[in-house]
């Protein structure tokens, strides 16, 4: 406010600049003499609304030109990480298989064993992290390629069903029960891209592993409801604070008691999952209380 403010008053002299400028012109090359001033009077008003327009329209280009530039400094920015990040994978992916083939050779009884193990997981891990932030640069550039594809109701809750099992012994190491419902489906469709249905999945099932204390539950429902494929998991966690839930889906954002909880964590796993949910048209909603959390993903059904 005070800097359109400012605009306008500069705009206002200017104006009055540009009325008196002409009067002087008017003096020397035309006919009206120093004692005819209403001219001059009348004049005024229109110069100085000129000069407050034109001073307006000046600034918003110059504001314009500075948002472009700022993104593509951005853009130049993202670039770079997402090239660095692409050159930090290879080699981890090289050292993971290696390792994994180094654990395969390793004997049972060796004590070795459990420390190559360890360190398998510890680099899968930091590559999973590695993708996450290559996956939230793509975003970020708007430059996510999507392979959609037509997928029956059936096909689909298979997929999420496949990749979720795929999960289970997470959950089971802190002792959590799984259970996963789905009502009757119709012959109708979706249009997904599968790759990114499974991430979408795989994050909200880790996230309810992640923030659930051992002994609690996960539970997973998939039913057809109107136009809509819905998909929800609900667990027995810590929640999200109620003043900190506005913030949730907030790129690198987490909640303080999940950053108690886990210090680890990059804070855009939910980010992710609600860009590509965008992307197929759908919506993610959640509810929480210090009982639980419960995240709904809707997906439109071909009609």
């Amino acid at each position: 406010m005070k800097k359109n403010t400012i605009i306008f008053w500069e705009g206002a002299a200017i104006g009055g600049l540009m009325s008196l400028g002409f009067y002087l012109l008017l003096l020397v090359w035309g006919d009206i003499s120093l004692d005819d001033s209403s001219f001059f009077l009348a004049t005024i008003p229109f110069f100085i609304a000129l000069g407050i327009l034109v001073h307006y329209a000046i600034s918003g280009q110059q504001k314009l030109t500075d948002a472009k530039r700022g993104a593509s400094r951005n853009s130049e920015k993202e670039d770079l990480i997402a090239m660095t990040l692409h050159h930090i994978r290879t080699p981890l992916t090289g050292m993971m298989w290696s390792i994994k083939e180094l654990a395969a050779e390793t004997p049972e009884s060796s004590p070795q064993k459990n420390r190559i193990e360890k360190l398998g997981e510890e680099t899968c891990r930091v590559l999973r992290m590695i993708e996450k932030l290559i996956q939230t640069s793509r975003e970020n550039n708007g430059r996510s390629s999507y392979c959609f594809e037509t997928y029956s109701l059936e096909k689909l809750e298979r997929l999420i069903s496949d990749s979720i099992s795929k999960m289970r012994p997470a959950a089971y190491a802190k002792d959590l029960s799984v259970e996963i419902e789905t009502s009757p489906l119709s012959a109708r469709s979706v249009k997904i891209d599968s790759d990114k249905i499974i991430i979408i999945a795989q994050t909200l099932f880790e996230n309810a592993i992640h923030y659930t204390k051992s002994g609690g539950a996960i539970k997973i429902r998939m039913e057809e409801n109107h136009n809509s494929f819905l998909f929800s998991i609900n667990d027995t966690g810590m929640g999200i604070p109620a003043s900190e839930q506005s913030h949730i889906f907030s790129q690198f954002y987490r909640s303080t008691n999940a950053k108690h909880a886990r210090s680890e964590g990059l804070g855009i796993g939910l980010f992710i999952a609600k860009s590509f949910i965008e992307a197929h048209g759908g919506k993610i909603t959640f509810t929480s209380s210090p009982q639980g959390t419960t995240f709904v993903v809707r997906l439109p059904i071909l009609s």
